[in-house]
């Protein structure tokens, strides 16, 4: 008998509801390399950003090539090395105008920042062409319900120097992407099943879970499911169980400008002064797993925390906005600590997608995730060793297991970015304009 396929475009359905599914083995072919019904397994693209740069003799790895080891910086990626590209010694080539506004344009877009009126600001700009997110976007999003989803954990947020401090993702000069700062939006918005629950209304308990509806239609497609399948399936559905009471448990937030009749709950809520970014931090990244499990989307910004923010990592015992402590040179263990936390952050990301299978591996190994920031060192504005991990396989296109590659000649960190887009099936001939303008890749970090 003929083997059981199904099409990935399947959704279960039940009284006018619909989750989608997984990747399964029944919508691959018998090598578990490409989809039965034709097309390859999709490869997914994400900037994960985070502001004023790290300690560079901390963050730098001892030794080159594949034997490096993890610096005190890189010590939570530890268990994930294998799928970590270390890449330092680069230069944002644009001109060094502005600081911070140079490095986040630069090193995101590979174009010279464009000058715009301050409005009483020290300083303001917006990018000078596409993030190198939306470059990626446009070329592989097609047939996904989200071209790209932008997310941002910490709220402090510069917002009166323009653009390019404020948004990390931006398709060209004029149009900024806004990033989801709330975990429950951006679940709803995503997967269309959660709403606030009102006990009065009798419709509550289709509201408080979609996965009730479709249960008949579950059922039914287990039947016909292998064993792996179901199983999958099944880890499938209890995540997205899972990822919604992790969203409900957050700090809620009622909001004036909420248009429903009801209060709905808001998450990101500070709790006694003080920023929730672990919690906030964990949804997003099981959000982006799940978009990207269901081929929702397959590019995403994640801007863990803004060009010249005042996050404070209380967490760590700290009472000073990050910004400040970077300019502050008796306190730069305080400004590591903060870095090696992030990484933290960055490494459950790439946990939670190594973690959920897909054909013959996992979704890192269909992923190409950048890691970067808007500065080399906050105290110094520099722009000239720049802090960049590529972390994931893209389908084979990335060195694995990963290396540390140092350039000796201040190389052009847009050839990170053309290997990126590359990677992830962008055929782009260069990226960037003027001094950033690169049509060479970074080959080093090349399978």
């Amino acid at each position: 008998m003929a083997p059981f396929r199904l099409n990935r475009r399947t959704l279960l359905k039940g009284l006018g509801a619909a989750v989608a599914l997984p990747t399964l083995e029944a919508m691959l072919n018998t090598h578990g390399t490409a989809y039965a019904a034709g097309g390859t397994i999709p490869k997914r693209f994400a900037t994960f950003f985070f502001g004023n740069g790290v300690v560079l003799n901390k963050w730098v790895p001892t030794g080159t090539g594949a034997n490096w080891q993890p610096s005190p910086a890189l010590a939570p990626l530890a268990e994930l090395k294998d799928y970590v590209n270390v890449v330092t010694g680069y230069m944002v080539k644009t001109p060094d105008r502005r600081g911070h506004h140079n490095g986040a344009a630069g090193m995101l877009s590979g174009y010279p920042f464009i000058e715009v009126p301050a409005n009483g600001a020290n300083y303001a700009s917006k990018f000078g062409g596409p993030s190198v997110d939306q470059v990626a976007a446009s070329m592989i999003a097609q047939g996904t319900t989200f071209p790209s989803i932008e997310l941002a954990i910490s709220k402090s947020i510069v917002r009166g120097e323009g653009p390019t401090l404020q948004y990390i993702s931006h398709k060209g000069p004029d149009r900024p992407m806004p990033q989801e700062l709330n975990p429950a939006a951006l679940f709803n918005r995503i997967f269309g099943s959660f709403t606030p629950s009102d006990t009065t209304d009798p419709r509550n308990q289709l509201r408080s879970s979609v996965l009730d509806a479709v249960r008949d239609d579950v059922r039914r497609l287990e039947g016909r499911l292998g064993s792996a399948d179901r199983a999958r399936l099944d880890a499938h559905l209890t995540g997205i169980s899972e990822l919604r009471q992790q969203i409900l448990a957050l700090p809620p937030e009622y909001t004036s400008t909420c248009t429903q009749p009801t209060p709905i709950t808001q998450t990101n809520t500070n709790v006694n002064g003080k920023e929730p970014l672990e919690a906030v931090s964990k949804a997003m990244s099981d959000l982006v797993a799940m978009a990207w499990a269901c081929d929702l989307t397959r590019v995403a910004s994640y801007m863990f925390s803004g060009s010249v923010n005042g996050t404070v990592f209380h967490m760590l015992g700290q009472t000073q906005g990050n910004h400040d402590l970077t300019h502050d040179s008796g306190k730069q263990n305080q400004v590591h600590d903060s870095v090696v936390w992030v990484v933290k952050q960055f490494a459950y990301l790439l946990q939670r997608l190594k973690a959920t299978p897909e054909a013959n591996g996992n979704l890192l190994d269909n992923s190409c995730i950048l890691f970067t920031s808007d500065v080399c060192e906050g105290l110094a504005h520099s722009i000239t060793d720049y802090p960049i991990l590529v972390a994931g396989r893209a389908g084979g296109y990335l060195k694995y297991p990963g290396i540390h590659v140092r350039s000796t000649t201040r190389e052009n960190t847009s050839d990170v970015l053309l290997t990126c887009l590359r990677a992830v099936g962008a055929n782009v001939a260069s990226v960037g304009a003027d001094q950033g303008l690169s049509n060479t890749e970074c080959a080093a970090i090349k399978a």
